[in-house]
């Protein structure tokens, strides 16, 4: 399936691959504790409403039934909402729902069974309000408005260039704007100026691992299972809605079935708090697939982007206005909006940048992070209008790519850091490899697409710590969540690295807030790059550690000795380390511990706050044909490379790239989650349509094209959202140079085809395009 790039690095098996193939992998849903309850959830038919009152008089009586929360049971709470930066989202439904699939009632039984049956003996009494299915809806005049004060909490804070302000107009959680140079002027000088409006639909993570989380309270103090993606975050917000100070909540992190960024932030993690407290035991709550679908999806949005060019075919300037569909509450709204605002530029040049990212309330499912945080978002809309301005211009687009592609060390923003991938080298080497130059076949047509966003978040930061037992043995402990991508495997090998010992040797910790030291959530592709550089650091003062030991052991000088194995070498004479370290602590022996941290400093003249740490690209090209008469498209190749600076294994690459292009795929081709009026049309594992293995198209090749110029461990970035970058707008490109229909709706039904081809043969589209 893929191949190419390699280099001479032999990779290892991952140390949790054998767990995970055999079943034995432990997860948050293999949990069970004594005496354990169980939760199911009653959430509301209705898009809008507001709750008269709720009778749980009959759902009590059933036996088995131990308590049942509603939002009666939330007003005591210290804080009753959560969100990133904006916080609105209440632990349960205090006086009103705002999608169908908001929780009202929340019922802990003996079993599922009963607790299920239960939450159908409650009686709901609603007033129905208008709802608003849409931006259009919600932004209407006389729309109502979906919350009755300001919101809580405060706006993403950032850097230079920004502006941000919430709640501006009613039904806006926030609008963001972002720029430099003067756009206006630049734009009223360019020799030429096109505007054009993208939309994006609504998708679902749809993890495997639904949601579920396990709460127990002993003396006042809770310990949590949960499937979260930050616990210490998780740690952070329980803290703060239940009053506690941080010791007195305990987070566990096993092994997460898939996030995707569906399980980033605090989602039913206080409401399990909730009702284990109420219920005086241990609870666990874990939702149904169709459930975890309306938990969190990606936003959808629409955006329109005004861009110059000036004589000699290069870019000037651009303006981009961006409205996000929020869904009901902020979740991590704000900073999609900050991030998509950012990225809409994309990997080029520009004299002037003008966005405004603002998000919408709507009656619909909340939306909130998404792999890629906003970037699939602007790169379809960046790198669609790319191609349209070149085939408008008579151009090749990928010679008009080439021509205005940021350079290395070039910075994307001003203050920001310098690009450190080649964008041009990276497009080049896959032109080359679906033959761009050769005589194609009749009926078929090539896209091309660079997608880019920033990596490793802003300001981000992670606490580590290494340990070596006497018998070489080392456990990496850190708070990067394994959802999928190889995480423990991946640290585990940058600290074997460090100190020379096989990987085999490592173990990753269980992540336990108790015991773990802290980062800020498993993020935008951080792992490596931000935590890495923690371990690395840990691992060279343990380094540092037996060296010196071994030094004092051997009356030498530390420079005498090379550390090789487990085993000391000073000039011929190899000294073995393990009866060493017996011989001097005797006993139960020694463990080296070493401790590392990684901050990138706030910078306020930055654009982001803090230098972004890292740039990923993503270089995307398909191959499709199109019948015209049912609007199919048949994507024959497709082929996608990612920049991990430096492949720590090249397997795990492989796998990011191919796992985030095939969930790009999905949204490009089919993928969408529907609503028919104000009901969610398909939300459920049997009618959400997801990638199989037969959409796989004939030919798909991914590339880890290593441009060893990362800011992390030995050269590392993190790949893990890049190739979901640029397959949509490849997949447009390539339709419309087959065919000359412009698509800019995902996804591209054969619906969308054919209204596209009946557009382009009543009022024609672009001239054809001569490749160079």
């Amino acid at each position: 399936m893929h191949g190419v790039q390699e280099t001479s690095r032999n990779d290892e098996l991952p140390t949790e691959g054998n767990a995970k193939v055999t079943g034995a992998a432990v997860y948050t849903w293999d949990t069970a504790l004594p005496r354990m309850l169980h939760g199911k959830l009653l959430r509301s038919p209705l898009p809008h409403a507001r709750i008269r009152s709720i009778d749980t008089t009959e759902a009590l009586a059933i036996l088995g039934v131990v308590c049942i929360v509603t939002g009666d049971d939330v007003a005591p709470l210290a804080e009753q909402f959560y969100g990133v930066g904006l916080r609105d989202q209440p632990v349960i439904a205090l006086d009103r729902v705002r999608f169908v699939g908001d929780p009202v009632a929340a019922i802990v039984a003996v079993d599922e069974a009963t607790a299920f049956r239960a939450a159908q003996a409650i009686k709901v009494d609603y007033e129905p309000l208008p709802p608003l299915m849409t931006v259009e809806d919600a932004l209407a005049d006389d729309a109502p408005a979906l919350f009755d004060g300001p919101t809580p909490g405060i706006p993403i804070p950032v850097g230079k260039g920004w502006s941000s302000v919430a709640d501006p107009v009613r039904n806006v959680l926030c609008e963001y704007n972002f720029g430099y140079g003067d756009a206006t002027a630049i734009l009223d000088a360019s020799d030429q100026v096109f505007t054009d409006t993208f939309a994006v639909t609504r998708i679902n993570h749809f993890h495997l691992e639904p949601h579920v989380n396990i709460a127990h309270w002993n003396d006042g103090r809770l310990e949590m299972w949960s499937c979260n993606q930050d616990p210490f975050v998780i740690r952070g917000d329980i803290a703060r809605i239940f009053g506690l100070p941080l010791h007195r909540v305990r987070i566990h992190t096993p092994l997460v079935g898939g996030g995707f960024g569906g399980k980033s932030y605090c989602k039913m993690e206080p409401l399990v708090a909730l009702m284990a407290r109420k219920a005086g035991a241990p609870v666990r709550l874990a939702l149904s697939m169709d459930e975890s679908i309306l938990t969190l999806v990606k936003h959808p949005g629409r955006l329109t982007l005004t861009t110059g060019v000036d004589r000699e075919g290069r870019l000037t300037a651009r303006r981009a206005d961006i409205v996000l569909d929020g869904g009901a509450y902020s979740d991590a709204s704000a900073l999609v909006a900050v991030k998509t605002g950012f990225r809409v530029g994309g990997g080029y040049h520009w004299q002037a940048i003008a966005s405004r990212a603002r998000i919408v309330r709507t009656t619909t499912v909340p939306s909130g992070s998404f792999r890629g945080f906003g970037g699939t978002q602007a790169s379809f809309a960046s790198e669609r209008q790319i191609d349209l301005i070149a085939r408008r211009l008579g151009e090749d687009p990928l010679t008009f790519r080439m021509r205005n592609l940021l350079d290395v060390d070039q910075p994307f923003a001003p203050n920001e850091r310098g690009m450190d991938s080649d964008l041009s080298a990276g497009l080049q080497d896959v032109a080359e490899r679906i033959g761009y130059s050769s005589k194609r076949q009749q009926g078929r047509g090539i896209g091309f697409a660079v997608g880019l966003k920033d990596a490793g978040g802003t300001g981000n930061h992670a606490q580590a710590l290494v340990r070596v037992t006497q018998d070489g043995e080392v456990m990496v402990s850190a708070a990067v969540v394994d959802v999928g991508q190889g995480a423990a495997s991946a640290l585990c090998r940058i600290a074997t690295d460090v100190l020379g010992l096989p990987l085999a040797n490592a173990t990753y910790a269980p992540i336990d807030t108790d015991h773990s030291p802290p980062d800020n959530g498993t993020h935008v592709s951080c792992g490596t790059l931000v935590t890495g550089r923690a371990i690395e650091q840990a691992a060279a003062e343990v380094r540092k550690q037996i060296e010196t030991f071994a030094a004092e052991r051997l009356d030498c000088d530390v420079s005498e000795i090379v550390l090789e194995g487990w085993t000391v070498r000073r000039g011929n004479v190899v000294h073995p380390l393990t009866p060493m370290v017996r011989k001097y602590y005797g006993g139960i022996g020694w463990e080296f511990i070493g401790r590392g941290a990684f901050k990138e400093p706030y910078d306020p003249d930055t654009p982001m706050g803090a230098r972004n740490i890292s740039w990923m690209p993503c270089w995307s090209v398909a191959e499709v044909s199109v019948d015209d008469e049912t609007g199919r498209v048949t994507l024959h190749r497709l082929i996608v490379s990612a920049d991990p600076g430096r492949a720590l294994s090249r397997e795990a690459c492989h796998g990011q790239i191919e796992g985030a292009a095939m969930q790009a795929l999905g949204q490009a081709m089919f993928e969408e989650l529907r609503y028919r009026g104000a009901e969610p049309e398909n939300a459920t594992p049997l009618t959400y349509r997801v990638p199989k293995v037969r959409d796989l198209p004939a030919h798909f090749e991914s590339v880890v094209a290593e441009h060893g110029m990362g800011f992390g461990p030995g050269g590392v970035k993190g790949i893990g959202e890049a190739g979901m970058l640029g397959i949509a707008a490849a997949i447009a490109n390539a339709i419309q140079d087959a065919t000359g229909a412009s698509l800019t709706t995902m996804p591209f039904t054969p619906e969308k085809v054919l209204d596209a081809l009946d557009q382009l043969r009543h009022v024609g589209d672009v001239p054809v395009v001569e490749r160079s």
